[in-house]
């Protein structure tokens, strides 16, 4: 089907590549699934009757659309559409986790169910909004130009309550580009994904591995990762640190082989040399690690081999990233000095909605503060302790809890663990543990075990789950907040 030729100006984008691969190579499968195959021609002629279906809304120019669509072809279908029609977006996972934040958002699509709620819009999308005989591909008007707000991320919260971050049509762009060519993945034919949509990072990389061209693949758990390796010939993996984990786990107790699988991209929480290594043998051997954040996008990044010989090694900065290391009063430091991370990027973020200077108290003066501790050596490598509200320091031994959490893993008997500070009765900072038991132990058992190993632990508390984000962080505040109070 031809396309109608050009009739604006308007930045490309993301959707306008999912057509220009629908023209190049209409049967290739664009994404998969456990149970449907969905080929780049079909995405955009699912766009293009999308598009039909949000003109039909009535939207005022400029409002911004929640989408809570838990397929992950339908949410990109979705967002796609309203990126060819200029329309700013919001991904959620659940209409009702990003209602707290009192956004100006007053359409949501989604799917069935949940509560009506005043002021807000809840608009289902049905199969019907996907179906439809084959149409020409035409022009849309797109977004007035590249400072133009086209997405709005919810934060994970792990710099504190959950915030929302805007980002223009030309900041993500950059990112998008910014990712394409640090990311030393080598082949991204076949993608599996295992990050969700509803996150900044994960809708980024899967718009990256569209708009490229290759084909995404989607799992809901590491079982079901493994079997689509070995089934699609998946030839890389995005993961965050926790599914990593996971993915390892599962290799562990009933392997099944990859040799497809190439390399290995993870990131969202702080990576051991334990899980490095683990990663390298039992997923592949090319495991790069990376760095980023939601306010800031891609930060720095690095090869696990450069990162084998320090403990909390990150990466080294992206082109076009500034990363400082300062005390309590933004002075910066030497190289080799401990102190707060701060960074600037080409494509960060802004405060959503506008407002005063401290809106969003890690974005100031044109700095991102992660809220990391670290270091940078003389070469340029990041080298994080952990974040700063999380560190423990028992008795003057400072420890990022990863650490922790790597040593108790080993116990046989320990499903998940997860590290936190808290005060004991002489005032001292003492660690403390929360495991989901793989099978009965004792507290007393266990803290025997990790001391014998070097650390610590003053209590252990068994618990049915981990609070987590969605890249699977621990939430320890909110853990702490329950066990301790």
């Amino acid at each position: 089907m031809a396309e109608a030729p050009p009739s604006r100006e308007a930045p490309w984008t993301f959707a306008d590549d999912i057509f220009f691969q629908a023209r190049l190579r209409p049967e290739q499968p664009a994404v998969i699934l456990a149970d449907r195959l969905v080929t780049f021609d079909m995405l955009a002629q699912g766009i293009l009757r999308v598009e039909d279906r949000i003109r039909a809304l009535g939207l005022d120019p400029g409002e911004i659309v929640g989408v809570a669509l838990a397929s992950p072809i339908r949410h990109l279908i979705v967002v796609a559409a309203l990126f060819r029609l200029g329309v700013p977006s919001l991904s959620a996972e659940t209409v009702e986790s990003v209602l707290a934040l009192r956004l100006p958002v007053r359409t949501y699509l989604q799917d069935a169910g949940g509560a009506l709620t005043p002021g807000i819009r809840r608009t289902l999308v049905h199969d019907d909004w996907f179906s439809g005989p084959p149409r020409a591909i035409a022009v849309a008007p797109g977004f007035a130009g590249p400072d133009a707000l086209c997405r709005v991320d919810v934060t994970s919260g792990s710099t504190g309550l959950p915030k929302a971050i805007s980002t223009t049509v030309g900041a993500f762009q950059r990112r998008l580009t910014i990712q394409a060519e640090a990311e030393p993945l080598g082949v991204r034919d076949r993608v599996l994904s295992l990050v969700r949509l509803s996150g900044g990072w994960g809708f980024r990389a899967a718009a990256g591995v569209v708009a490229g061209g290759g084909t995404l693949v989607f799992a809901e758990s590491a079982r079901e990762a493994l079997q689509m390796v070995a089934a699609y010939r998946v030839n890389a993996c995005i993961a965050s640190t926790q599914q990593v984990r996971d993915l390892v786990r599962e290799q562990k107790r009933a392997p099944i082989p990859c040799p497809s699988l190439k390399a290995l991209l993870f990131g969202g929480g702080l990576p051991t040399r334990a899980l490095l290594t683990e990663a390298r043998a039992r997923l592949c051997v090319v495991a790069i690690v990376q760095y980023g954040a939601t306010e800031a996008g891609p930060i720095a990044l690095a090869p696990a081999e450069c990162l084998a010989d320090e403990e909390g090694a990150t990466g080294y900065a992206l082109p076009g990233v500034a990363i400082e290391i300062v005390d309590d009063d933004d002075r910066r430091l030497p190289a080799g000095a401990a102190g707060v991370v701060r960074v600037r990027t080409p494509s960060l973020g802004r405060a959503f909605p506008p407002g005063p200077d401290d809106a969003h108290r890690n974005l100031r003066g044109g700095w991102f503060y992660p809220g990391d501790l670290g270091r940078l050596s003389e070469d340029g490598m990041l080298v994080l302790a952990g974040r700063a509200s999380e560190v423990i320091n028992s008795g003057g031994v400072k420890r990022a809890p990863e650490v922790i959490e790597e040593v108790v893993l080993r116990h046989p008997n320990v499903a998940e663990a997860a590290a936190f500070g808290a005060l004991g009765a002489d005032g001292i900072e003492e660690v403390n543990l929360a495991i989901v038991a793989r099978a009965p132990i004792a507290e007393r058992q266990l803290v025997d075990w990790c001391g014998e190993r070097g650390v610590e632990v003053a209590r252990v508390f068994t618990v049915e789950s981990l609070p987590r984000t969605p890249l699977g962080k621990i939430r320890r505040d909110e853990l702490k907040a329950t066990l301790i109070g």
